[in-house]
């Protein structure tokens, strides 16, 4: 065999051995991505587990249990509820932010989430990076609520014996850095006010302070005092709500009397980042869906929220105003943590 011939038999050879390569190469890789995409049209086709960073029975918990049990109904799999309090919500959120981004460990996320930014400057984890928004399911404004002992009948009223007397009204919180708490130095900072912050450990005994009168007012959310405000022990000066809201008929906002604080506990769902967009989608739809649920709507109002929805996107951008405001509320009135 001349050289000619060795050098074209030796061309053909390597040929036929790159595209046997390249055909063993391909393959797997199409196996792959066709495993992945069935896998996501498939999707769920196990339990879901959804973490929730706070004990039992608090009022995430309870929304995050009312949203499992309609939303497994949606998807046909269970959605396991997940407890994991402690820390301000990190410990849960670190579980969440490490799992496998495959759509089977999301985060019932609420305004504590964006505000541990300030209070935990070394937080594990960056809200904006390790987590991909899926919906904001709701919103539960805030209120001003009094013991009948405060006098003041309305909120400039409360806002000028606060600036007559500095500290003259206590102010229960749910412990330093709590949401009440948030609020309370907030609407400080607006209207130009001094409140003694008295920090409680949790909701319960906070409320409990200004129902005896051991504290003047508070700022928690619709639920934990709906009933002591039609029962006549507390009365409540002001709604964080955008308009006025059914949930608390009669009772003006705080834009109404002349404060800008829009504000109130959220709700909502992410999942670890490089979730894949088409299972986000998909979580995003079913949740979104539940607002023509009438049991489930009948149950979020009595609970004292108001279904929100939206997109991934609109729901990171309201994440991140979030995380604005609170992290500069936090830095400015120099706000520490439990």
């Amino acid at each position: 065999m001349n050289t000619q011939k060795v050098a074209m038999f030796s061309v053909r050879a390597l040929r036929r051995s790159s595209r046997a390569v390249l055909t063993g190469l391909i393959f797997p890789l199409a196996l792959a991505a066709s495993g992945t995409a069935f896998a996501q049209a498939d999707y769920p086709n196990r339990p879901i587990r959804l973490i929730v960073p706070f004990a039992p029975s608090g009022g995430v918990d309870t929304l995050a249990r009312l949203m499992g049990e309609h939303l497994a109904r949606r998807l046909g799999q269970p959605l396991v509820i997940d407890n994991r309090p402690g820390a301000g919500t990190t410990i849960g959120s670190v579980a969440v932010a490490r799992a496998a981004p495959d759509g089977y460990t999301l985060l019932m996320a609420s305004s504590s989430f964006t505000a541990a930014t300030g209070l935990y400057p070394s937080l594990p984890y960056r809200v904006e990076k390790d987590f991909a928004p899926v919906a904001l399911l709701a919103n539960s404004p805030v209120v001003l609520a009094v013991n009948p002992k405060v006098k003041a009948a309305n909120l400039a009223e409360i806002i000028q014996a606060a600036k007559d007397a500095p500290g003259k009204f206590t102010s229960a919180t749910y412990g330093n850095g709590s949401a009440p708490h948030l609020v309370s130095e907030l609407f400080q900072q607006m209207t130009g006010t001094k409140f003694l912050n008295v920090p409680y450990k949790g909701g319960g005994p906070a409320v409990l302070s200004t129902l005896t009168g051991e504290t003047d007012l508070l700022f928690p959310t619709i639920l934990p005092v709906r009933a002591h405000v039609a029962s006549g022990k507390l009365r409540v000066l002001a709604i964080g709500s955008a308009k006025p809201t059914p949930l608390m008929p009669g009772v003006p906002t705080f834009k109404e009397q002349g404060v800008d604080l829009v504000t109130g506990t959220w709700f909502g769902v992410v999942a670890p980042a490089k979730t894949p967009p088409a299972i986000i989608e998909r979580l995003n739809k079913e949740i979104l869906a539940l607002a023509k649920e009438p049991e489930f709507m009948k149950t979020l109002t009595n609970e004292g929220a108001e279904f929100i929805g939206g997109t991934p996107a609109e729901f990171a951008t309201f994440m991140q105003a979030d995380q604005r405001r609170w992290t500069k509320i936090i830095a400015d009135r120099q706000i520490k943590a439990e």
